[in-house]
């Protein structure tokens, strides 16, 4: 999936290639020494204007068609990274309460778990965006999805330790275990903007 210089040109070359063609196809219809247009036109050489020039308009058609799709593609990331953005909000709002369900907190995380794993298959699956990159973000945001669903759904065994008290699907967080988990947040937060960064690139 790794992009080298000819696969993010080769659009450009391509175009480059056929102006220059052209170019030279227009000079042996005319005496660029004496500034003098030839009179006599070759069937052939017209014939080949006009085919090089229909060639580019189609090429260039078809590289333009490419460019919607790929930006499409794009779009599509973006959306489903901005949806688990949004549970990644909900989450932020629940930690304001004193105290709140259990169980409403345990399908945000199931939610955003899948949302993610869907969008890096899918986006492991595009040739068009580097590979490398690609993996070092989904390995950092899938430790940082583990803590969070650690900080949020574990349960201390020490009756001592007041940092998560769930009853009667009711729980509590203490206040260090909420910065926590808003420090996490907002680290997963970071990397799903250095993935934006890399998908416009």
């Amino acid at each position: 999936m790794q992009m080298n210089w000819f696969q993010k040109h080769k659009y450009w070359l391509i175009v480059s290639i056929l102006i220059f063609g052209i170019g030279i196809t227009i000079g042996e219809l005319f005496d660029w020494g004496y500034f003098e247009l030839s009179k006599e036109i070759s069937v052939v050489e017209a014939l080949n204007v006009f085919v090089t020039i229909g060639l580019t308009i189609y090429i260039a058609g078809v590289l333009e068609k490419q460019q919607r799709f790929e930006q499409f593609k794009t779009d599509l990331y973006i959306s489903k990274i901005i949806e688990i953005e949004n549970h990644l909000h909900k989450i932020e709002v629940i930690l304001q309460e004193t105290q709140s369900q259990y169980q409403p907190i345990n399908t945000i995380i199931h939610i955003i778990g899948l949302a993610k794993n869907d969008l890096m298959k899918s986006i492991q699956k595009d040739d068009a965006i580097d590979e490398n990159g690609i993996r070092s973000i989904e390995e950092c945001l899938k430790e940082k999805h583990k803590e969070l669903k650690y900080l949020l759904t574990n349960r201390p065994i020490a009756k001592n330790d007041k940092s998560v008290v769930v009853a009667k699907n009711i729980v509590q967080y203490s206040l260090d275990r909420k910065i926590e988990i808003i420090n996490i947040i907002n680290s997963i937060k970071s990397e799903y903007f250095n993935l934006k960064i890399l998908l416009k690139s």
